[in-house]
Parts: C-alpha cells; structure tokens; sequence
C-alpha cells in the first residue's frame, strides 16, 4: 500500500493556479508558433513571387484567390522553367487567365473539356498550363501573329464560340492582358 500524502486546502488553490498558467502558457506558445509559420509561409510567397518574376506587391493586393496562389504557381513551375525564355512570362500569364475567367469551383480557368470541366483546380490548371504550353509551341512555329496573349486568345476563347451565348470572349484578350500586365515584374 503507497503511503497517501495529505497537501493542506491553499495547496489545492496553488495547484489550480500552476495549472492555469500552464494552459495559459501552453495557448501563447501555440499562438507564437501559428505567427512564426504564418510569417514563414508569407516569406516562402514572397521569394516564390520574385524568384518568377511576378509583381508581388499587385498580386497580393489584386488577385482574387490568395488562396490558390500556391498550388497554380507549383503546378505551373512543373510545367515551366522560371529562367526560361517566353514571349510572356508563363506564370503571370496563368494568374491573369485565373483573375480574368474568375471561373467558379470546377471551372476555375474556364476549361470546358470534358475531361476537365466540373473537375477542381488542380485539373483545370493543369489543363490550362498545358494549353498555354501547347499554343507556345505553335507561336513559335508561326510567323502571322507577333503578339501571344491575342494568339492564344483566338484558340482559348475564341469569339462566336458555340458554347459563349453571352460573348464574353470578345473580353478575353484584354482582360487576360490587362491581368498579365498587372501581375508581371516589368523589371524583369
């Protein structure tokens, strides 16, 4: 049998207060780690958006969906070399299609292949990189259009298109480029 150690009453009182400055303790350092990973992600975002010559201060202030950043621009990147040579830089140019089709979930770049339409944004993203992969190719093996963004338009929402009854794609070229223009570092 352990011998029982009887603590007088005011113990009971230091015991609950110990306890208490412990979860008080326990709920700041909590806090304090979120902060730090939270300025670390922020950190992470910002290199990321320079290392591929992106306006940072626009993108954080501009686009839509802060929340997707991440993952198109990693999708992207798998895609694209950030020291490639490009008529455009391919992902300021895959955030302003985003920013300009503001498509909802399943349709967020405006894909309507059936493969990838009613999908998610992994897969209209790729979809949509790869499209912008494909028609780089073909610009390059042309000579009639100098300008990219008006070429890819023709072949990414293309005007009088059977399943555009609103003719919003007569927009498309000028606000993919007006995007494009916000979300690219001039200065690089």
């Amino acid at each position: 049998m352990k011998p029982t150690i009887d603590y007088p009453f005011e113990a009971d009182s230091w015991i609950a207060d110990v306890q208490s400055m412990l979860e008080l303790a326990r709920v700041l350092i909590t806090d304090a780690i979120i902060e730090l990973q939270s300025r670390c992600k922020n950190l992470d975002d910002t290199l990321l958006l320079d290392r591929l010559g992106l306006n940072q201060e626009r993108i954080l202030r501009s686009f839509s969906y802060p929340e997707e950043l991440s993952i198109i621009l990693h999708l992207t990147e798998h895609t694209f070399d950030p020291l490639g040579r490009y008529p455009v830089n391919p992902f300021a140019l895959i955030l302003a299609i985003r920013e300009s089709e503001r498509g909802r979930s399943g349709l967020e770049f405006g894909v309507m292949h059936p493969e990838a339409r009613e999908t998610n944004l992994r897969t209209q993203a790729e979809w949509a990189i790869g499209t912008v992969k494909n028609n780089l190719e073909r610009f390059e093996n042309q000579t009639e259009e100098k300008d990219f963004i008006a070429f890819l338009g023709k072949r990414y929402a293309p005007v009088g298109a059977e399943n555009d009854p609103e003719n919003l794609n007569q927009n498309w070229i000028k606000n993919v480029r007006y995007w494009y223009d916000a979300f690219a570092n001039s200065n690089k």
